[in-house]
């Protein structure tokens, strides 16, 4: 990108600092993005989208748009390394995006997200997301219409409405990484076979590390319900058979999670009980079908269950403790959470999972 409006200048800013700057803001190098991955030889690889926007006087700028690099064995002087690179002081803590590749997660997220949190200056609304493959092919995309950062930053505020991701920036990832009684999950972005950008769903997490399981953005939503993170509403298809496909929305759901432990045996059961009251968008059924509401409202409960019970089955494969069980066991049973160790004991949980579905619009589909 060689040249922009004074506009688009002014919006990239505010954007990306997130405060206005007192001094000039011509002659001076803004953060796009910054993404970490691993490199084969065991290294952390930093790369550093940045905008350098120059006056060339005339009221004409010039933007040049790059990606810079350094790599280090561990994340402490990166960003040293990374103004070495570049003409006047970049402040790397400063990134709108943090994109984290999956190889780097697999071997934790603590150190990277440590180095923002802890930074008195650092932005700790930046974005954290995992990049499927190496971030920095995510980060180094070039869109037609605008910076890459504005293209995940759009994608991912639609995803986050809609309840297909969840919400998380350093400010809110970092207390979960440090909470022995929940694990996070995070959105993951990636590309189709023609470079555009898909925000896929989430990445389920143990501890700081990614597991290597994912789920798809259907099924990211469906762990959000569990989760009691309903943001704008959802919608979501549901395939009641190879006929019928039920297409709804839901702006209300009331979840409810219990534990019960037998503390003799220890065994504990989460239970689950989710009612979603639902307006169906579409409905695929044979032309002339009456429609029984009650009996529609039953079949999507019960394929509902059944792709619930598959989200937490993926959550004890993954021993991701995303519904926060652990949580709830310490502060209910103290006694007992004392006494285990939750990284083994996690696995054997079981889950007693309950939805009633309550079709409360049709509109013109029936």
């Amino acid at each position: 990108m060689k040249s922009v409006s004074i506009t688009i200048i002014i919006s990239l800013i505010c954007l990306l600092t997130g405060c206005w700057d007192q001094s000039l803001l011509v002659n001076k190098t803004f953060i796009n993005g910054i993404s970490f991955d691993l490199t084969e030889d065991g290294k952390i690889l930093a790369s550093v989208r940045t905008l350098s926007i120059q006056n060339k006087g005339g009221g004409q700028f010039e933007v040049k748009d790059e990606v810079l690099q350094a790599s280090r064995q561990n994340i402490s002087g990166l960003s040293v390394d990374i103004n070495k690179r570049t003409p006047g002081q970049v402040d790397v803590s400063k990134a709108y995006i943090i994109l984290i590749g999956e190889e780097l997660a697999k071997k934790g997220i603590h150190p990277i997200l440590e180095a923002f949190y802890r930074n008195k200056n650092a932005y700790v609304s930046s974005k954290v997301i995992i990049a499927e493959g190496k971030g920095s092919d995510i980060l180094s995309l070039n869109p037609k219409t605008s910076p890459i950062a504005f293209v995940i930053l759009k994608g991912l505020q639609a995803a986050e409405k809609s309840t297909e991701i969840p919400y998380e920036s350093v400010f809110t990832a970092w207390p979960q990484l440090v909470d022995p009684g929940k694990d996070i999950v995070l959105p993951y972005v990636t590309t189709d076979n023609k470079n555009k950008l898909i925000i896929a769903g989430v990445k389920l997490f143990n501890g700081d590390k990614y597991t290597g399981i994912s789920l798809s953005e259907e099924k990211s939503s469906l762990l959000l319900l569990l989760m009691n993170r309903l943001d704008k509403f959802s919608q979501m298809a549901i395939d009641l058979d190879k006929n019928r496909t039920v297409l709804f929305k839901t702006a209300n759901v009331n979840r409810d999670l219990k534990l019960k432990v037998n503390k003799s045996t220890r065994k504990i059961t989460g239970k689950l009980d989710l009612k979603l009251n639902i307006d169906v968008l579409n409905y695929s059924n044979k032309p002339g079908v009456k429609i029984n509401i009650e009996k529609l409202n039953n079949e999507l409960a019960s394929e509902l269950t059944k792709q619930l019970e598959f989200v937490t089955n993926s959550l004890l494969k993954a021993n991701c403790d995303a519904l926060g069980i652990g949580r709830i066991l310490s502060s209910s049973y103290p006694e007992i959470w004392k006494k285990i160790d939750w990284e083994k004991e996690y696995k054997n949980v079981q889950f007693d999972i309950k939805v009633k579905v309550n079709i409360e619009k049709t509109g013109s589909v029936f």
